[in-house]
């Protein structure tokens, strides 16, 4: 069943890069975009995932629990404004070859914090990560999102993302017990759209549009459910294993989603990259 959750986290991820897409394409704000998101998902979580025990968790575990959701929210929130700018200017494919790369941080976490095994194939694999990495950042990029190059938000979702994944592992053996997948999640993206309001409050122009509004709303669910797939399968089996096989499934789904209906460009390269990118990932395994 753990496989199952995998790949259903996979459908919802590449869903996510297609309606961000759209985000750019149609020249809305993405941060706007991004907070009607989380408080729609923060609000079907916290509905549905509610538990009587809750106020006893948070009597207990309170400020623990409050800004461990809140780092988690702001890494969220940053990594997906970062993730949609590139989806725009680097394509689907390269950007999500990026994003699941960073399968090292929560695998190395799971293998040093967690002392889950790592073998030789792993390590070999933690190298092709980096050597990935190298071939999918373009060698000229001109395009900047304000004083940043394109080629750069690879590195930051890298980064980014990694710590976002971990977040759920550290969530798994940590606070699972205390506060269900729902709920925490719940909070995080409650924590992610107050992030995202204060920021846009302080922002000229409106605060958010109605196009806004409808998209946002219709990345709010799968947003949700990318993470909760996740974490159900991570009950299941270890995250050395479900971290690389979900970022598989992630990065040649967002080749071809790229390929097929964005028309995206992709380097000889960078195709490199991508294949080295699911060798390390398989290695990883």
């Amino acid at each position: 069943m753990a496989y199952i959750f995998l790949v259903l986290s996979s459908v919802c991820s590449l869903t996510i890069a297609h309606l961000l897409k759209v985000t750019e394409t149609k020249n809305l704000r993405t941060l706007n975009t991004l907070t009607i998101n989380y408080i729609v998902a923060a609000i079907f979580a916290l509905y549905v995932g509610f538990e009587g025990n809750l106020g006893t968790t948070f009597v207990s575990h309170s400020a623990i629990l409050l800004v461990f959701c809140i780092i988690v929210g702001a890494f969220f929130i940053g990594n997906f404004v970062a993730y949609s700018k590139s989806v725009h200017t680097n394509g689907v494919g390269i950007t999500i070859a990026a994003m699941r790369l960073s399968l090292l941080i929560p695998v190395v976490i799971s293998i040093y914090w967690y002392a889950e095994y790592l073998n030789g194939l792993k390590m070999v694999g933690i190298l092709g990560v980096f050597g990935a990495m190298l071939l999918l950042i373009p060698k000229k990029n001109n395009i900047k999102i304000g004083s940043i190059s394109a080629s750069w938000l690879l590195i930051l979702i890298f980064v980014l993302s990694g710590f976002t994944d971990a977040s759920l592992k550290i969530y798994e053996e940590e606070f699972s017990t205390n506060l269900n997948e729902l709920t925490f999640m719940g909070l995080v993206f409650l924590g992610a759209f107050l992030i995202g309001l204060i920021i846009a409050l302080f922002r000229k122009g409106p605060l958010i549009t109605k196009k806004e509004a409808l998209l946002g709303a219709a990345i709010g669910i799968p947003n949700l459910y990318s993470s909760i797939f996740l974490i159900y399968a991570l009950g299941g089996i270890s995250g050395s294993i479900a971290y690389p096989i979900v970022n598989i499934l992630n990065v040649l789904g967002g080749t071809f989603l790229g390929l097929i209906i964005w028309n995206d460009q992709v380097s000889t390269k960078q195709w490199i990259g991508i294949a080295t990118a699911v060798i390390a990932i398989l290695l990883l395994i």
